[in-house]
This record gives structure tokens, C-alpha cells and sequence, in this order.
């Protein structure tokens, strides 16, 4: 399975960030909602807080505070840094 090929353990947020969906909608796993925009996504915990920005235009992206546990926030890390050679910004 690929997403074990870059130790995502969690395949819901493999499932979440690999969906394509169109410009300007969202999609909603468990507590995570993604909104993607024509450059930029951003992902919110409970549709309430922002935890995560991904740049498209840059391939950048950076979390911020709000509560995510650490293995998750691993996960999300390898995803878009290790699948699919994004650079992380600091907050």
C-alpha cells in the first residue's frame, strides 16, 4: 500500500489529503474538514479551527496551533513533505 511506503499509519488523513475535489468545495473525514481554493487548501478541526494551510502555487506548507494530536500531525507532515516533496514553513 503506498501510504505505508512513506509511514502514514493513519488512513484516514491519507484518504482525506489524496481526494481530488473541485475548486471552492470541501470535504469532510471524521473531525477534519478540507476546503480547497484554486491555489491554496486549508484543512480545520471541527470546521472551527484552522490547523493546517497548504500553498499549491509555492509547495509550502505549515500548521498552526489548534489541538492536533502529534501522530497526526506526523502524518500530515509525511504526506505533503515525504509524497509529495513540499517544503514546511514555520509559524
Amino acid at each position: 500500500m503506498q501510504r505505508t511506503d512513506f509511514g502514514i499509519k493513519n488512513s484516514r488523513i491519507w484518504h482525506l489529503c489524496s481526494q481530488d475535489i473541485e475548486t471552492n468545495k470541501s470535504i469532510t473525514l471524521d473531525n477534519w474538514t478540507r476546503y480547497r481554493g484554486e491555489f491554496r487548501e486549508i484543512y480545520y478541526l471541527n470546521d472551527i479551527k484552522k490547523f493546517l494551510e497548504v500553498d499549491h502555487f509555492n509547495h509550502t506548507f505549515r500548521f498552526f496551533s489548534a489541538g492536533v494530536r502529534k501522530n497526526n500531525k506526523d502524518d500530515f507532515r509525511r504526506f505533503f513533505r515525504d509524497y509529495l516533496g513540499y517544503r514546511e514553513i514555520d509559524m
